[in-house]
């Protein structure tokens, strides 16, 4: 039947020996298998991750930037005349409270007279009475009017009580 050979106790040895070296080896080879997914797939992680961290620090970069852009304009807006007038207007505002509170005397003089600008500037904006600024320009007009008639321009005389100019209304 079987060779002597086969079944010798060498032959058996050998066998012996060979399954469980064939059964490392298989596990040896799915081993390796799951270490090369698993090491590609920290690898495709640590680029993700690598790639999300250079984002993010372009990200940081282009903010600082934009930063200090923004307070370089800042800067540059405070700059500008109408600002440097805002600015002047509130360090005046911020003294003249600080005075009311300090100065005992000058308080309450100061509220009342600021009180009643307040009340005729927002009666000069409701229309009820003519704008300052108007009679300026119209007391600065009827000294032009003064002017002419220091020049000897009878014409003129003449037509400023027909057009009703407001400048001796003014001086009544």
């Amino acid at each position: 039947m079987t060779p002597d050979w086969l079944t010798s106790p060498f032959a058996l040895g050998v066998y012996a020996g060979l399954v469980p070296a064939a059964l490392f080896r298989a596990q040896l080879f799915l081993s390796r298998r799951d270490l090369d997914k698993a090491s590609h797939s920290q690898l495709a992680q640590l680029k993700t991750l690598t790639e999300a961290f250079q984002k993010i620090q372009d990200e940081l970069k282009d903010a600082s930037t934009e930063k200090e852009n923004l307070r370089v304009k800042i800067q540059g807006l405070l700059q500008s005349p109408d600002r440097q007038k805002l600015r002047l207007l509130e360090v005046l505002n911020r003294a003249e409270q600080r005075l009311t509170v300090t100065a005992p005397g000058f308080a309450p003089a100061w509220q009342t007279a600021k009180n009643e600008a307040l009340a005729e500037l927002e009666a000069e904006e409701r229309g009820r009475i003519a704008p300052k600024q108007v009679l300026h320009q119209i007391m600065s007009s009827g000294s032009a009017l003064l002017d002419r008639l220091k020049n000897g321009n009878p014409q003129s005389e003449a037509k400023s009580p027909q057009t009703g100019d407001s400048s001796q209304t003014i001086g009544s």
